[in-house]
């Protein structure tokens, strides 16, 4: 009997029109699921050299382990293709919850592959069994709002769970997304559009089994009391310190809460978020969502009890999801007219964008219209000035459509950056032609490495829940106790009680590695890390201080052996994360990729920081290399070519990797003992 998965692999090729099925079992064992067997599928069913727009370029839709399992907070599915948004382009994938993970079990399926092209607009729909290929014509041009709703309408069925673009991936735009439920990510949308794909529908009855139910339920309990205590523990520290005790407008919606009162840190110690230099913009406290949330909130939802994804209404605009980011993009572009950031996020939904490398791309251009490197003739007329909630509205439509300064800015932020000039480009905060999804790289160098060497080739969560604190912060608030042990802890784990200083250096390829293996094992079993962060003690903001964890939590462990009940331990979910992110690092040198690719873009260099407590600061490249080379040899790579070794694929299995590697001539050669 197996437990937990679902047993099969659905190949779908659009051109041909044809299905075919194949076990997951033979995967499983070594990548486990989710973002692990994504990998290795994409390795083995892509050419070399194949580009994103290319019908043979696959798209793998790969649901977490633990999804539809009951476990709280296992919700993700991962989507792996080439990615679009790159320069040059190479792996990449998103992580999205909601209910489309279990959704994809219950029918029957652990990893959808599809390949091919579509003669015309094209939906898939898979009810169990079934797989149907069907006419998209007249959903073609129509947003993702009105997309969902005539396909639940049209197959009569409103529990069916939609992956589907908007007229951004139709038109190819670079950073248009796959839409799930408001929830989306990194630019995938125009691989969907290239393949005349509007939708992928999947509707399940199977069910999963899972091998201990009642340690499920015992789980779940636990987390829920846990979760229960944080929340005592967050109202004891406000007074404590004579603050207002948090409504639910200050916990909930996701990451809003840190925006709207946070009892743990102070993310303007930082001191800089990209473009809005050293937190001297006096408006900043007009941002903060939880005043705003008491007149807009509707309804709360999500994936998990902890419902980070609440419903908002605001007059004029509608019903929508406000989510997380949205509050940080606010600060990018200076702005504090929360309704008109509702507004621009639904509408960047219901187009399909990536609102976060939007959002920064266009406090890009309000800089270089600030510095007056660019005018209103370089943006269509579009005064780009600061706290301009308009520029953005505008943006966004000629992006989607393709219209004037949209059509450059569609190929990505960086060919616009290249037309504007030499000292536009010098300006670009940005690692492989996109810009940051939202984390400052110059005080946070383990964030620079992360994102220098990630195999997905993003800038989305580079870290995950980084290792490091704030000190001057959090003696404020009377956790000299917990700061000590931190430094304790971090020199037994890394090495050096520097390495959760933000920018030092010391110890950060050990935290590094350590952390993106634990982004894997999350992302391999779909968990969702806001939510464990919220329903453990081990992911707590208050407990992280004193407990530096591996990358295995106790929760994922025993989450995993309960459903399956194959009893491993935690060295088996972290080979298969190393495997995993040794596959994902085989596809990028199979296209090409050597050391000089792990890189950051030249402005995180070149633009200090102009004020605040971190002015002057920027990534020092020298250092970068040097941890660079460190992290290479950690991980078994050559330090020369930034390439895995025949013997670190050998180690883990991967001989079919290496001996593909090999006839391209692309693994490292041994070096003679000195």
């Amino acid at each position: 009997m197996v437990y937990g998965w679902a047993g099969t692999i659905l190949r779908i090729d659009l051109g041909m029109g044809k299905v075919s099925k194949t076990p997951s079992s033979e995967y499983t064992r070594l990548f486990i699921g989710g973002r692990g067997v994504n990998a290795k599928l994409m390795f083995e069913e892509s050419k070399p050299g194949v580009s994103s727009l290319d019908p043979e370029n696959p798209i793998i839709i790969g649901a977490g382990t633990l999804a539809g399992t009951g476990i709280l907070c296992m919700t993700k599915h991962v989507i792996t293709t080439r990615s679009p948004e790159q320069v040059p382009e190479g792996f990449t994938m998103q992580c999205s919850g909601g209910s489309l993970a279990a959704e994809m079990k219950y029918a029957g399926y652990d990893h959808i592959v599809i390949k091919g092209r579509a003669e015309k607009p094209t939906y898939i729909h898979i009810e169990n069994d079934d797989i149907a290929f069907k006419d998209a014509s007249g959903l073609w041009g129509k947003g993702v709002f009105d997309t969902n709703t005539i396909l639940r309408e049209e197959l009569a069925d409103p529990e069916v769970r939609i992956l589907a673009i908007g007229q951004a991936g139709e038109n190819l735009v670079r950073l248009a997304t796959i839409e799930h439920e408001y929830r989306s990510g990194t630019g995938l949308g125009a691989v969907f559009g290239a393949k005349n794909l509007k939708a992928v529908i999947i509707r399940g009855t199977k069910g999963i089994k899972v091998h201990d139910p009642e340690a499920v339920l015992k789980i779940n309990e636990e987390l829920l009391e846990t979760h229960k205590k944080n929340e005592r523990e967050v109202i004891r520290l406000a007074r404590e310190r004579g603050e207002p005790e948090p409504s639910r407008y200050d916990k909930g919606y996701g990451t809003i809460g840190a925006i709207a009162k946070d009892y743990y840190f102070d993310y303007t110690e930082m001191g800089v978020v990209g473009y809005l230099e050293g937190f001297e913009w006096t408006d900043l406290d007009k941002t903060r969502g939880a005043d705003w949330l008491k007149t807009r909130s509707y309804h709360d939802t999500g994936c998990c009890p902890f419902a980070c994804a609440g419903l908002i209404s605001v007059p004029g605009v509608g019903i929508g999801v406000m989510r997380c980011y949205p509050f940080w993009n606010l600060w990018q572009l200076k702005m504090t007219d929360v309704d008109k950031m509702f507004e621009a996020t639904k509408l960047m939904s219901d187009y399909g964008i990536d609102n976060r490398n939007l959002c920064w791309t266009v406090s890009y251009l309000m800089k270089l219209h600030e510095m007056g490197l660019i005018t209103v003739k370089d943006t269509d007329g579009i005064p780009m000035e600061w706290g301009s909630g308009d520029a953005l509205i505008q943006t966004i439509h000629k992006l989607a459509k393709r219209k004037g300064f949209g059509a450059i800015l569609a190929d990505g932020p960086l060919q616009l950056a290249k037309k504007l000039g030499p000292k536009a480009e010098a300006l670009f905060l940005q690692s492989r032609g996109q810009m940051s999804a939202g984390d400052e790289l110059r005080t946070q160098v383990g964030y620079a490495l992360a994102a220098a060497v990630d195999t997905r080739r993003s800038t989305e969560n580079p870290l995950g829940g980084a290792y490091q604190i704030w000190e001057r912060y959090l003696k404020k608030i009377g956790l000299e106790k917990e700061i000590k042990e931190a430094y304790a802890r971090a020199k037994k784990t890394f090495g050096d009680e520097k390495a959760i200083v933000p920018w030092k250096w010391e110890g950060k390829p050990i935290m590094v590695i350590t952390a993106q293996y634990g982004i894997v094992v999350d992302d391999t079993m779909g968990a969702c890390f806001i939510g464990l962060g919220k329903f453990t003690d081990q992911r707590s903001p208050i407990k992280q201080l004193g407990t530096l964890p591996s990358p295995v939590g106790p929760v994922i462990l025993d989450s995993f052996n309960a459903v399956t009940g194959l009893n491993v331990d935690k060295n088996y979910l972290i080979s298969a994360a190393e495997r995993t992110w040794n596959v994902e690092k085989a596809y990028n040198v199979r296209e090409g990729s050597t050391r000089d690719d792990d890189t950051i873009g030249e402005g995180w260099h070149k633009w200090p920081i102009t004020s605040g407590p971190h002015k002057g600061r920027v990534v020092d490249k020298a250092e970068l290399e040097k941890a660079k080379s460190k992290l290479y040899e950690l991980r078994g790579w050559d330090v020369d070519t930034g390439w895995p070794t025949k013997e670190t694929y050998e180690r883990l299995g991967l001989k079919d990797v290496a001996k593909n590697l090999e006839k391209l001539k692309k693994i490292p050669k041994k070096k003679k003992a000195s």
